[in-house]
């Protein structure tokens, strides 16, 4: 068994490393989470005390990305600090980190300071928790081998206006799913499509696909799941108020 999960971890690995290799539509293309990218978590490893994330190509800048100190960014990591990666050829990544207290960083870094983490074998209790994003929540019980998710989310909520004319609209994500690697499909069969219905299609009207990578849950919804503008996707953590 320990073999076993060897090989697994060591296949994970190579995976996570062909993926940063893979080729992006743009190499600079990094202007906020996309949940339907495909991701890989990475942490940084660098002798220096700070990683700075790095501006892409302006006209006041047009030699960035690069390592100079006119494309350095006020937001920086440190090492050991894991972020998920977008997959990309170039020098520089799209990355992007949340902090304890959900506090969401997106931007480029040099690919140079970060390497791949090798992912664990996810027991169902590493789902298990209240994972947070701003304006959503999401509740994750494991019983057996089955996930229960429950969630809320809303619309303009942390809009003064839309409060006091009533007019924050409200999601509701329910269900529950036996995981198949690190994620969860819920409102649909990923059997039958890899990829989520439109609200149209799926039986229940709300589809999501939720994958976990370490302390991170990321959550691609079909818009499907509450009133206008409301949607589940994006990057959670757990316990992040």
């Amino acid at each position: 068994m320990m073999g076993l999960r060897r090989a697994l971890a060591c296949t994970s690995l190579l995976a996570a490393v062909a993926l940063l290799s893979a080729p992006a539509h743009s190499a600079f293309e990094c202007g906020s989470f996309d949940a339907s990218k495909k991701l890989a978590l990475m942490r940084i490893e660098s002798k220096e005390p700070k990683v700075n994330f790095v501006s892409g190509p302006s006209k006041k800048a047009p030699n960035c990305p690069s390592s100079e100190p006119a494309c350095r960014l006020k937001a920086f990591l440190t090492p050991g600090d894991e972020a998920l990666i977008a997959a990309s050829d170039a020098p520089f990544v799209c990355a992007t980190y949340v902090s304890a207290r959900g506090a969401e960083t997106t931007g480029l870094l040099p690919r140079e300071a970060i390497q791949p983490v090798a992912p664990d074998a996810i027991a169902g209790a590493k789902w298990d928790g209240e994972w947070r994003r701003t304006e959503a929540k999401i509740v994750l019980k494991s019983r057996g081998d089955v996930v229960k998710v429950s969630g809320s989310a809303t619309y303009g909520a942390e809009d003064s206006e839309r409060v006091k004319r009533g007019a924050v609209n409200l999601g509701e994500l329910d269900g529950e799913a036996k995981p198949r690697g690190n994620t969860l499909a819920i409102g649909y069969d990923p059997d039958r499509s890899a990829d989520l219905p439109t609200p149209e299609a799926a039986k229940d009207s709300c589809a999501a696909r939720l994958s976990l990578y370490s302390r991170y849950l990321v959550v691609e919804d079909n818009l499907g799941c509450g009133g206008m503008n409301v949607s589940f996707s994006g990057v959670y953590v757990r316990g992040a108020k």
